[in-house]
């Protein structure tokens, strides 16, 4: 009986290595995030500027610092 769950065993990890190693491989051909390839084709200035102004926060310092006190 211990040379069954042996072999059972063996499977088990052996499945699980394919996983973790289908798991990596995905990992390798995973797209860079949004901001890096936004500014790989318009630049850095203007990427960060388009992202400013889509996440809609448009206060200024004065603002910012009465609402911390």
């Amino acid at each position: 009986m211990s040379a069954a769950l042996d072999s059972r065993d063996t499977r088990a990890v052996e499945h699980l290595l394919a996983h973790c190693t289908a798991l990596a491989e995905s990992e390798k051909h995973r797209r860079k995030p949004v901001f890096e390839r936004l500014r790989e084709r318009i630049g850095a200035d203007l990427a960060r500027r388009l992202l400013y102004a889509l996440t809609g926060v448009h206060r200024t310092r004065s603002q910012l610092s009465s609402y911390r006190s």
